[in-house]
């Protein structure tokens, strides 16, 4: 519990996301592409995004997290919790 006029501690707030995995050793860069995942909160629970994907590797895929609960701001992920957004031109 923090104070009225105490600054919380950085960590206030934050969560881990159960289904993010170790950064693998080799991995392909690719630009941004839109992609739908699922995420595993520690204390919120599961929740389905709207983002972007930046790299992966034949098991898992590199997904931005602009998400305050979120102390990084990309997290690996396990394929099977991501699909491609196919957008219409």
């Amino acid at each position: 519990m923090v104070a009225d006029g105490e600054v919380p501690p950085w960590w206030a707030g934050h969560q881990r996301i159960l289904n993010a995995r170790a950064v693998p050793a080799r991995y392909t860069r690719c630009e941004p592409v839109p992609v739908r995942v699922r995420l595993r909160w520690a204390n919120d629970g599961e929740e389905v995004i709207e983002t972007s994907a930046t790299a992966w590797t034949t098991p898992l895929v590199l997904v931005m997290v602009e998400d305050s609960r979120s102390i990084t701001r990309g997290v690996w992920v396990p394929a099977r919790d991501v699909s491609r957004i196919e957008r219409a031109d």
